[in-house]
């Protein structure tokens, strides 16, 4: 047995006072004799003896009474290993959770002010000459060196909530970094505050550690209900002024509540342009449809909105999207041979799409970006350079319409096909076919017909390519011929698509310029052109984001800024290529709109929205915690419930082992009482 406080056992010589008194009190009875007294005596005899033995019990109880009483003050201990080390710690690291999670109500007010408290109560029950570390999911480069007293309490003030996520096998990873830098012998000490919520606390992928004392501390909250916008997205990726829009949002109700009629309002450009109600059951995930018109083109900023308390960060959804007022296609053919007046037809004077034209000799390949779709129009050969080029434009989101020419080098043809990795011609055909299948389910076709129909008049074809097999994974046939054969195809290349035909249109004989499908096959394309815009990001997952640019080089480094409070950063150049720029998502960016700014000229928008994952409010329970870190080889780890008024002396007592005053306590009001009881009952008694 030890004693934290071992100088406090020199009051035990207080025990000489009742012991003092008991001697100055004791009195000699004289003896006086009379006659015929015999019985008086014996009688007197028996009662001095009672008397004796009644001051002897009340001065034991008194003496045992002062002894348990130092004893207890003295804090006796029965000490551990762990306790041990802990007494002699002098490197303490402590994190603080201060994720999204940690801004609930628990029984002691923000569970992130709570866990402040708790901060300081270890700060102040540690020996003066303790080294300090903190750490939060903000890891920050400040954070990664050890502190005096007086500058931890500082840090502890500063810590303020963050949309950041770290898991709590990177922190421990990171302290055992910051921990290294001592020597074996060192005792050290790791303090994890937390709510301990299942998605970021990952127990299970702790290190193993046999030297340094994990001290887990629960920051308990309260069980709230919750509702969040989980995603959004488009029907159609194409978006056009006076057009209808599809916008389909996804809605997780994360509680054993069920909500009827709920409201789901959509914003756009801080309008309310859409409202819509919908029901959910208890842990359902259900998407609600909005339709709204684009009334004007350029840069649309939309924000998604519900009603939900007291979890308020995850209930506004932003996106960003550019609708433009034309579509800009160029149509390339070789030295003004060919035909193309039936492709002018179809886009002249129209109101969404504009047609260019220019023969490949003239070509000037700058300005491939400009064009959403580029119609490669039956040309002979297809030169190294436009084939590089192509392949760039089609990467970077552009989408290439490839009609061929019946007799032409097919070798260049497939060398670009190869860098598309589309399917490559063959074999050429002039046997007539008719055109006997095309996919209903694809964007192309979906709205051209109102049902799914049968023997369908099509378009039949005699010269024609026959494209290989070995890429039938990647590709898509659109139109089929008869003996199953492609007509059309379609695939993707990174960020664009493909469409190539297997036939001329020039050719007399086939008969497919002059059918009805031509123009909804040829237009739908052009219009659909536009790859699919990332409506948002999601900070946290996302490293990277992209922005069309107008082409050119960039004179400097973009300068990023948010909508809503006008805050800058500047940001690096990751990647230019084309008319897309590749920048940097850091850590000091917050869910929002941001324009994105070069010279002051705004090129581009950005939405980003945070990671849902704090969302889902689900908490280890005190002794899953301590299952799991034993699990995970940690071996001396303590479990910290203690409020926040008694932690600091539960962290005081920590290191003492099993605690004995308590019962030192209850032993000196045993003496108490027994000492009461004698000279209460003692006469009644005896």
């Amino acid at each position: 047995m030890k004693f934290i406080y071992p100088g406090f056992l020199w009051a035990l010589f207080l025990v000489l006072v009742p012991i003092i008194i008991h001697l100055v009190n004791f009195r000699r009875h004289q003896t006086v004799y009379f006659s015929n007294v015999s019985f008086l005596k014996k009688v007197k005899k028996e009662s001095q003896r009672k008397s004796k033995l009644k001051q002897l019990l009340i001065l034991a109880c008194r003496v045992l009474l002062l002894a348990a009483m130092v004893l207890a003050f003295s804090k006796p201990y029965i000490p551990s290993e762990v306790g041990e080390q802990q007494q002699a710690n002098k490197v303490v690291c402590i994190y603080i959770d201060n994720s999204f999670s940690m801004s609930a109500e628990g029984p002691e007010g923000i569970a992130l002010e709570s866990a402040r408290q708790k901060a300081y109560a270890i700060v102040n029950a540690s020996l003066p000459d303790t080294k300090f570390a903190l750490l939060t999911n903000n890891l920050e480069k400040k954070h990664f060196r050890f502190y005096t007293r007086q500058e931890i309490i500082q840090l502890i003030e500063e810590v303020e909530l963050s949309h950041l996520v770290t898991p709590l096998s990177t922190i421990v990873l990171r302290l055992n970094g910051l921990l290294n830098n001592f020597l074996f012998s060192t005792q050290q000490l790791v303090y994890l505050i937390s709510d301990f919520q299942r998605n970021s606390s990952d127990l299970m992928n702790l290190q193993p550690d046999s030297v340094t004392v994990f001290n887990f501390v629960p920051v308990e909250v309260n069980n709230v209900p919750n509702l969040y916008i989980d995603s959004c997205w488009f029907e159609s990726p194409a978006h056009h002024v006076n057009r209808v829009e599809e916008l389909f949002v996804s809605i997780v109700n994360d509680s054993d509540n069920e909500y009827a009629q709920l409201p789901v309002n959509f914003f756009l450009n801080d309008s309310l342009k859409a409202l819509s109600t919908l029901d959910l059951k208890p842990k359902e995930k259900a998407t609600v449809k909005l339709q709204y018109t684009n009334l004007q083109a350029g840069i649309q900023r939309g924000r998604i909105e519900l009603s939900d308390y007291p979890v308020i960060y995850d209930n506004r959804f932003f996106i960003s999207y550019r609708v433009d007022n034309k579509l800009k296609t160029l149509l390339i053919y070789s030295n003004g041979k060919q035909d193309t007046r039936n492709i002018e037809a179809l886009f002249l004077n129209d109101e969404y799409i504009g047609l260019d034209k220019v023969t490949s000799d003239r070509l000037q390949i700058s300005r491939l970006p400009d064009y959403s779709a580029i119609i490669v129009y039956e040309l002979q050969k297809i030169s190294t350079g436009l084939c590089d080029e192509l392949s760039k434009y089609v990467e970077t989101g552009g989408t290439m319409v490839f009609v061929p020419s019946f007799f032409a080098d097919t070798a260049s043809y497939n060398c670009l096909f190869n860098k598309l990795s589309a399917a490559r011609f063959i074999a050429s055909d002039t046997v007539k076919i008719p055109v006997n299948h095309f996919a209903f389910d694809d964007i192309v076709f979906r709205n051209v017909f109102k049902k799914e129909v049968e023997n369908v008049d099509l378009p039949a074809v005699k010269y024609r390519y026959r494209f290989n097999q070995g890429n039938e994974n990647q590709t898509k046939a659109l139109l089929s011929f008869a003996d199953n054969t492609a007509a059309l195809s379609f695939s993707n290349f990174k960020k664009g698509k493909v469409y190539v035909f297997s036939f001329p249109l020039s050719e007399k004989e086939n008969e497919f310029v002059n059918h009805l499908l031509f123009v909804p096959t040829l237009y739908n394309m052009v219009l659909y052109s536009q790859s699919s815009q990332n409506l948002f990001y999601v900070l946290r997952n996302d490293r990277f984001f992209e922005v069309k640019s107008n082409g050119g080089e960039l004179l400097q480094n973009p300068v990023v800024r948010n909508v809503e409070n006008n805050t800058e950063f500047v940001q690096s150049v990751f990647q230019q290529g084309g008319s897309r720029i590749r920048l940097g998502i850091g850590p000091e960016f917050e869910a929002g709109i941001y324009e994105v700014l070069n010279a002051n000229d705004v090129i581009g928008e950005v939405a980003f929205n945070y990671d849902l994952h704090e969302s889902e409010l689900n908490y280890y329970k005190a002794e899953e915690i301590i299952t799991f870190a034993k699990q995970a080889g940690i071996e001396k780890v303590n479990l910290l419930e203690q409020k926040t008024s008694e932690f600091e002396g539960a962290v005081r007592d920590l290191g003492h082992g099993k605690k004995l005053w308590t019962l030192f306590i209850g032993l000196a009001l045993l003496f108490l009482l027994l000492e009461i009881a004698i000279i209460k009952f003692w006469d009644y008694f005896f």
